[in-house]
């Protein structure tokens, strides 16, 4: 018992001669304060009836990232001595420190220059460095993406990449247009085909399937072009041909879909040609 004794007296007196302890119980109250603010966030967002999925996402990233923000600024503040004290004491590892660390202070001005620039958000669907998909986070490091395949199926697998490469790397927004956008499908054939019949019938089946948005994705267009002084083509069908070697060529057709069905407009639009492709050949 005297030594229990003494043992808890020595603690006491620690306690009470040092800053230590009562910064150690702060930490712990902001790390479950912080805990439980990130859990009741995503009750609320995972519970939310209202506003879609990428709205919700977005919101609940912004949130924790408060959260996250904030908590590492009252860690700052409440180890702010001991961390002076002990800078001084690690100066001469900084440049190694420096060093070690570029790759999340590029991560960290990368996420910087995206939120500046609104280069993507949540819901978009980009490609950069080979990697293409929809955006599922996005973090003060990294962001992740739900793969898509150049199809525009989704794979199911997600790619997370630094930061970094924002500042290292072209970002292609496929979603930048809004509610609609252009796409295109293509049809190789041979150069001695009937090149002129396949057009016609690429623009037939494209403006069969487009024809019920083809004005709403029109004013749409032309909204854009004010809102950002940028020209876009006319919203209407068209055909072209694309050379790709000496024993191939293939017709393109460019059209105008809602941003959330460009693969099954696609397919439909082929599926169309090549219907009206077999019964020609029935009727010839």
């Amino acid at each position: 018992m005297d030594v229990i004794a003494s043992l808890w007296s020595r603690l006491t007196a620690w306690f009470n001669a040092s800053d230590t302890p009562g910064q150690l119980v702060l930490t712990l109250l902001v790390l479950l304060a912080a805990t439980f603010a990130t859990r009741a966030a995503t009750r609320y967002y995972r519970g939310k009836g209202s506003g879609s999925t990428e709205e919700r996402r977005t919101g609940y990233l912004t949130v924790r990232n408060v959260i996250v923000i904030t908590t590492l600024l009252l860690m700052l503040f409440i180890w702010g001595g001991q961390l002076r004290h002990f800078a001084l004491s690690v100066a001469a590892l900084a440049a190694a420190v420096a060093i070690a660390s570029k790759e999340y202070v590029m991560s960290a001005l990368g996420s910087l220059m995206r939120a500046t620039q609104r280069t993507y958000s949540v819901g978009d669907i980009i490609e950069i460095n080979g990697m293409k998909g929809e955006v599922l986070t996005i973090d003060l490091f990294t962001t992740a993406l739900l793969e898509q395949a150049s199809s525009g199926l989704v794979t199911g697998r997600i790619y997370r990449f630094p930061n970094m490469l924002l500042l290292l790397n072209p970002v292609r927004t496929i979603s930048a247009m809004g509610t609609f956008v252009l796409e295109s499908v293509r049809v190789p054939m041979e150069p001695g085909d009937d090149i002129p019949a396949a057009q016609e019938r690429l623009l037939q089946a494209g403006r069969a399937v487009c024809e019920p948005w083809l004005e709403q994705a029109d004013v749409h267009f032309r909204h854009i072009e004010g809102a950002y002084l940028i020209a876009l083509p006319a919203s209407e069908p068209l055909a072209v041909i694309e050379p790709v070697d000496p024993k191939r060529l293939d017709v393109v057709l460019r059209f105008p879909c809602p941003s959330n069905r460009r693969l099954r407009t696609g397919q439909e639009i082929l599926a169309h040609y090549y219907r009206q492709l077999r019964d020609d050949a029935a009727i010839g």
